[in-house]
């Protein structure tokens, strides 16, 4: 078989020909065209976790234009089309750094071992840097070691 039907299934591992070539180290070291495209403007291709949008600033500032736009009365489309543009154009610089240095600090938590709500509570507690810092991990260490003193 050339090709599984939709897709391969999970547990499948020499299925069809597409899935064997795949496996191949010529095809899995091959870069992507959009990979290709922005290393070509000297620039960093980076993929994020899927379902992990706290390390992604781009998911919060479009949070934040969205947020802003439900704001904003709109009684037409054109209204809409133009509130939608102005809202990408208006969030603040200051605002956009600060996803940014939150999202580093998701990055730094869950590099130093934390995840899930630890780690919600280092990136809360800590705002002034880009990473969790250790006065914030021995927060964390004092209130998991001790669960029941702090319910």
């Amino acid at each position: 078989r050339a090709k599984c039907s939709p897709v391969c299934a999970w547990e499948n591992t020499n299925c069809c020909m597409a899935h064997l070539l795949s496996k191949q180290d010529d095809f899995t070291n091959q870069l992507s065209m959009l990979e290709t495209v922005i290393r070509d403007a000297g620039h960093l291709c980076i993929f994020l976790p899927k379902f992990h949008c706290e390390l992604n600033p781009i998911e919060m500032y479009w949070g934040w234009c969205k947020y802003h736009y439900r704001e904003v009365q709109k009684r037409t489309f054109e209204e809409a089309k133009h509130c939608a543009q102005e809202q990408l154009d208006v969030c603040p610089t200051d605002v956009i750094r600060w996803f940014i240095n939150r999202s580093w600090r998701f990055m730094s938590a869950y590099q130093l071992g934390l995840t899930g709500r630890a780690a919600e509570w280092a990136v809360r507690k800590q705002k002034q840097h880009c990473q969790v810092s250790q006065a914030a991990m021995m927060s964390i260490e004092a209130v998991l070691s001790h669960p029941h003193d702090h319910i």
